[in-house]
């Protein structure tokens, strides 16, 4: 599908690099906090704010009222990678909210490399892991303290988190995996979770195509 490849992202540019550069392609323990998500040392990070995604949720009047109140963070990422590894990994944090009932979420992405997969591994909190493959077949797994998710070669993934507490997890993959945010931007994914009653219900999505 052309229009997609357009509108692949490149990784937004770290903020700061904490690695000792006599080390950083050494052997090295990195400490990760199952809370807060801190990483250190860590080789860079990146906040998204609400205003930054309007375009993935359906209800744009309750998203327009809610960032009326304040641009928010709504996940941060912080990254160990070290210089020509094939092995990157960080944390994700995801903070607690719905727009409209339509529970808080990430981008979702596939992966330019369509041999690579990844991992994440909860570390507190709760949420869902949405996965479609390309011929649109849709799962989920959940994600809470202890559960490692596995993301086979090119399935689109987005965290969503289902909670009231921030929802942090730990990601893992070759950094040459790459980033497809395009296609799920310009149509969305099959599914969508919503907030029935405070429990999180996976259900159709009516805008898909």
């Amino acid at each position: 599908m052309t229009p997609h490849f357009a509108a692949l992202l490149p990784l937004p540019e770290p903020e700061e690099n904490t690695l000792p550069v006599a080390e950083s392609a050494l052997p090295l323990g990195v400490a990760i906090d199952p809370l807060t998500g801190a990483v250190e040392p860590h080789s860079g990070r990146y906040t998204k704010k609400l205003s930054e995604l309007r375009e993935i949720y359906r209800d744009k009047a309750a998203f327009d009222r809610l960032l009326a109140k304040g641009d928010a963070i709504a996940y941060e990422v912080v990254e160990y990678r070290p210089p020509n590894s094939d092995v990157t990994f960080g944390t994700t944090t995801m903070y607690p909210g719905d727009i409209g009932g339509e529970c808080y979420m990430t981008r979702g992405h596939f992966h330019v490399r369509r041999d690579m997969g990844e991992v994440y591994y909860t570390q507190s909190g709760e949420g869902l892991l949405l996965l479609e493959s390309r011929d649109g077949e849709s799962r989920t797994v959940e994600m809470k303290p202890g559960v490692c998710a596995y993301i086979p070669p090119d399935w689109g993934h987005r965290s969503i988190n289902t909670g009231s507490e921030p929802l942090v997890f730990v990601w893992v993959c070759n950094p040459a995996a790459g980033h497809d945010y395009g296609d799920i931007l310009s149509r969305g994914m099959r599914k969508i979770v919503m907030k029935t009653d405070g429990a999180p219900d996976v259900i159709d999505n009516p805008a898909h195509p």
